[in-house]
């Protein structure tokens, strides 16, 4: 299938229905469903959505792309973030299965919003997949975004990394990823560590500063030193800087005195079931 091509949403169900069976080996109810023109999934006792929070570029404030979140919408514990079904997989195969219906849901929630094709999707990607799944990493998911009509350019695939994993095999799969075309997000950075050497040898294209560092009120202008200082460093590195949990103005003056490129946050926009429209580019005097 070339990319880009748009196959009915309800033979995309049922193709990757089929192919989740398969792949386990099971016989059993269905795991994507069709709802009010939405895709869900169904894991265990849980029945799981999609919403989009927009990312802005922050010289035009302009939304570039989305990040896609879990919401809970049956089931499941309410107290705890929708993440935690995670908890439920049995072992490390059925939580790598878990991860990709995930990102299967995102993908087929993302290609309802057709006029938002000009943007990005924004994944996050389970640790503990990092740790099991040994090479080809990327491989499997690629022939789900094709289905889709999707390309891994796409899309950008978002890892957190607490310092502690062991190095060699995370670049490896981190540059496995890239050789196929995803862009790579370090999320939550300066949470754990801040270590710039390890920064630089993962060499993500987007470092997502840990909401711990826009500070709050009578601590912004520790915020905006810190901000200034490490986004520098992130750039000469050769990678974006993404600034998260914009939640008020202040914080949002911090951020662009910074220099932060991109910007994501309740102030920003909060996840919702569709994406927020993605400005359209001027027709030329000759094409009109």
């Amino acid at each position: 299938m070339h990319p880009e091509t748009l196959v009915p949403l309800t033979e995309l169900v049922h193709y990757f229905n089929k192919r989740s069976r398969l792949s386990r080996g099971e016989v059993g109810e269905d795991s994507f469903a069709l709802a009010d023109g939405r895709v869900q999934l169904r894991f265990g006792s849980c029945v799981l959505g999609t919403l989009f929070q927009p990312v802005v570029a922050s010289a035009s404030g302009q939304v570039i792309g989305h990040e896609a979140h879990l919401s809970l919408l049956e089931g499941g514990d309410p107290d705890l973030p929708p993440s935690a079904v995670f908890l439920g997989a049995r072992d490390d195969e059925e939580l790598v299965h878990l991860d990709r219906l995930v990102r299967t849901l995102h993908a087929l929630n993302f290609l309802q919003e057709r006029e938002q094709h000009g943007g990005f999707l924004s994944l996050n990607v389970h640790p503990q997949l990092l740790r099991t799944v040994r090479e080809h990493h990327g491989q499997v998911f690629e022939s789900i975004l094709e289905r889709c009509g999707l390309t891994p350019e796409r899309i950008v695939l978002e890892v957190s990394d607490d310092g502690f994993e062991n190095l060699p095999r995370l670049i490896r799969a981190l540059a496995a990823y890239r050789e196929r075309g995803y862009r790579i997000a370090i999320d939550n950075f300066g949470r754990h560590t801040a270590d710039l050497e390890r920064l630089e040898a993962l060499a993500p294209d987007i470092v997502k500063l840990d909401r711990s560092l826009i500070g709050h009120a009578g601590h912004l202008s520790l915020a905006k030193r810190v901000l200034t200082e490490l986004g520098a460093e992130v750039r000469r590195l050769g990678a974006l800087v993404a600034c998260q949990c914009i939640e008020n103005p202040l914080q949002l003056q911090v951020a662009r005195d910074a220099g932060v490129d991109w910007l994501q946050g309740y102030l920003v926009g909060r996840p919702a079931p569709a994406c927020l429209p993605l400005p359209r580019p001027l027709r030329s005097r000759e094409a009109a």
